[in-house]
């Protein structure tokens, strides 16, 4: 993986950050990465982060070289507490098409460093999934990561939007309950 100090992060684009230069509320990612290092439980700073990564079906630059650093803080993390980090590398598959696909304009290394930490996310989430418990939305979001992580994008993509077909499309009726 690239370390946080490489000078080429500044190039790797992600949501407000272009030609290495963001917009006003663009975080700096290997900025972010070095604040959870230090407190990898902090939920709220890890959520106003990944949308900046990965979110409304595109997986920017930055995201690919982000994923070994994620997979280093859940595995650091006991199963209960690693979800949000597992979920987001499972969602940076699923918003790159087939397990492992990455841009052409990628540099070797930082993709190759994402296809080998695909491995251990899977199987950090299949302990995570028979350890701890979770209430249906964070097992949806763990099962869509784990398909993606498996090669299986369009089913990860139907778990992972599985609110928006929880009523039968003939009789309306409710096909799953899910918590408000």
């Amino acid at each position: 993986m690239i370390p946080l100090d490489d000078p080429r992060w500044p190039e790797l684009d992600h949501r407000g950050w272009s030609k290495g230069k963001g917009t006003q509320d663009a975080p700096f990612v290997p900025d972010e990465l070095r604040y959870l290092v230090d407190h990898p439980t902090d939920g709220e700073r890890f959520n106003d982060l990944w949308p900046y990564l990965c979110s409304e079906g595109t997986a920017w630059p930055a995201a690919y070289a982000a994923v070994p650093h994620l997979v280093t803080l859940a595995r650091g993390l006991p199963p209960a507490e690693r979800d949000d980090y597992l979920y987001v590398v499972g969602l940076v598959v699923m918003c790159s098409g087939e397990r492992g696909e990455t841009s052409a304009d990628l540099p070797d290394d930082i993709a190759d460093a994402y296809r080998h930490a695909l491995p251990e996310a899977l199987t950090l989430l299949a302990e995570t999934l028979a350890t701890a418990e979770h209430d249906q939305i964070a097992t949806r979001d763990l099962l869509a990561a784990t398909a993606a992580l498996k090669g299986h994008s369009g089913y990860a993509e139907i778990l992972n939007e599985l609110d928006v077909y929880a009523e039968c499309q003939s009789c309306g009726e409710p096909m799953l309950e899910l918590p408000e």
